[in-house]
């Protein structure tokens, strides 16, 4: 939408007072608006990926102990 109007000036008809058309101007802002709504989209989810760390540059999980830990021993009351 945005280069059409210089892609096919066929399609839009100059306006006599200002050279350009109504058409034309619509053209170039919704493709504008919709180029930079694309683009901010796309950049967010890129920040959102990059954001996010690798699988190899999270800390180590700590392992638990190998050693089996004695459960308390009930007692029974007297």
């Amino acid at each position: 939408m945005l280069w059409l109007p210089a892609l096919a000036p066929g399609l839009i008809a100059p306006n006599p007072f200002f050279g350009t058309s109504t058409r034309e101007l619509w053209l170039q802002f919704m493709g504008t608006f919709n180029a930079s709504l694309g683009a901010g989209t796309l950049g967010w989810h890129a920040m959102k990926q990059a954001w996010r760390l690798p699988v190899w540059l999270e800390p180590p999980m700590p392992q638990p102990e190998l050693m089996p830990v004695a459960l308390p021993q009930p007692v029974r009351a007297a």
